[in-house]
């Protein structure tokens, strides 16, 4: 295992924060850690802490976005997506994409009228997943983020399941627990986008929504007291050292 000790930076409140990594030219490792935190006026200006492997420092900035939204109305963890880090915002319902110098917003498919219950990425495409719940427990949609036009992303349904109409491969008697409120979605397969990851009853269920079957892994007690969410991550294949700072090469 590799680790780096990043220079302190000064707290303020709790910003959102992300961690975007990607491959130079020569195959070197380079990665940015962001910070952000809200400014409360009228311009929608944002305060960003940003350490970068290339500079080895924390540099600070002060940006205004061209669209406004509230960062304290943000769910969930940050997903990167095209050098972005993206959150939902629940307020207005959408997707935000962001990084110092740029923003991407994202509206949610109009057929999707019951929020997100999980996003995030598989095999490099964002996605997103709804269950609707009270009004058809057992249904469950997954929508694919698209670049169907130059320039234009657009949302496409990817999956549309019924729960019932699944078959369990085993653990049967979870049958009648496979409806909301009992499913959470876990995770998506990092490179399959037929299968998702849910809990049910603290269990963790292997779902194929090709080919419509479910199947319990493993048994996780802990899952039962927490709302679980889990991001995938693509490691490459080692060795991938990690680049080393002054601070460090001079210990």
């Amino acid at each position: 295992m590799q680790w780096l000790a990043l220079p302190p930076v000064r707290q303020h409140e709790t910003p959102l924060h992300g961690f975007i990594c990607s491959y130079d030219k020569h195959k070197q490792l380079t990665y940015r850690v962001l910070r952000l935190l809200k400014i409360k006026d009228k311009n929608m200006e944002i305060k960003v802490d940003m350490f970068s492997s290339d500079t080895h420092e924390w540099n600070k900035s002060l940006v205004s976005c061209p669209r406004r939204f509230d960062l304290s109305f943000f769910a969930t963890a940050a997903v990167v997506y095209k050098d972005l880090l993206f959150w939902w915002e629940i307020k207005r319902n959408r997707i935000v994409g962001c990084d110092p110098n740029n923003y991407r917003f994202f509206e949610l498919p109009v057929q999707m009228e019951h929020g997100i219950d999980y996003f995030g990425l598989c095999g490099g495409s964002l996605r997103i997943c709804e269950i609707p719940g009270q009004e058809d427990p057992s249904l469950l949609r997954v929508w694919v983020l698209k670049d169907v036009v130059k320039n234009e992303d657009k949302w496409c349904l990817e999956h549309e399941v019924y729960f019932n109409q699944m078959t369990w491969k085993n653990s049967t008697w979870l049958t009648e627990y496979v409806k909301s409120p009992y499913v959470q979605v876990f995770a998506y397969h990092p490179s399959d986008g037929d299968i998702l990851y849910l809990v049910i009853k603290s269990r963790i269920v292997l779902c194929n929504m090709q080919r419509k079957t479910l199947e319990m892994l493993h048994n996780f007690p802990m899952l039962a007291h927490v709302c679980a969410r889990a991001h995938t991550s693509v490691l490459p294949w080692w060795p991938t050292p990690i680049p080393s700072s002054p601070l460090q090469d001079a210990t």
